[in-house]
């Protein structure tokens, strides 16, 4: 059954939570089997994830492996407690981010937290969504919400990604490190047809 009906079996579920946060189910993980999603995965899979690109990003891996290590070591000189799972997923977060986007996950100069972000995206989507089970008391995510807070993240993280994406294009021509998003913006320049939004969706 599975091989006879292997698209079916390949597309996701078009969840609200996933049509809102990710501008119509425009990533990679829940856009429909087709030409598009073909496209995407191999973008991710030979730009982002082929045995040259990760080595181009030691640096990074080095620097933030460092600097969990000089933590450790300063909490253990001033005999202070280590939630050391909690470090260990913000060194991942950071080196993910800013293999993608140059930025930490956790920014400190008061910025945009997009490990926040990231975090309250992850939560809302193992929220019950009642309509996508009931269509007919999908009014109940209205009054939970629900949605409002599904919108409320979208804008913030469709904000945060329109300054990444001016930031990097501003620094184009001076900025010789090329990370996930400066390959897609050079890749959209050379004629690679994809919008704003679908680069916004792919980044998630």
């Amino acid at each position: 059954m599975v091989k006879n009906y292997d698209v079916v079996f390949m597309n996701k579920p078009n969840t609200t939570a996933a049509n809102i946060l990710f501008y119509g189910c425009k990533d990679l993980g829940f856009s429909p089997y087709g030409d598009y999603w073909r496209q995407v995965r191999k973008l991710c899979v030979l730009e982002l994830l082929s045995a040259r690109r990760v080595q181009s990003f030691q640096f990074v891996r080095e620097e933030e492996v460092d600097a969990i290590i000089r933590k450790i070591r300063e909490a253990a000189v001033n005999g202070d407690v280590v939630d050391l799972t909690k470090m260990l997923m913000a060194v991942s977060s950071n080196i993910v981010s800013r293999s993608v986007i140059s930025r930490k996950a956790e920014d400190d100069n008061g910025g945009i937290h997009f490990g926040e972000l990231t975090r309250r995206v992850m939560v809302l989507f193992t929220t019950l969504c009642f309509g996508d089970f009931w269509p007919s008391l999908k009014w109940l995510d209205y009054v939970t919400g629900f949605i409002s807070r599904l919108k409320s993240t979208f804008w913030e993280l469709d904000l945060f990604f329109d300054q990444v994406i001016d930031e990097h294009k501003e620094k184009e021509a001076i900025d010789e490190t090329k990370d996930f998003l400066s390959i897609i913006l050079q890749l959209q320049k050379d004629g690679l047809d994809l919008t704003q939004d679908n680069i916004k969706a792919i980044l998630l």
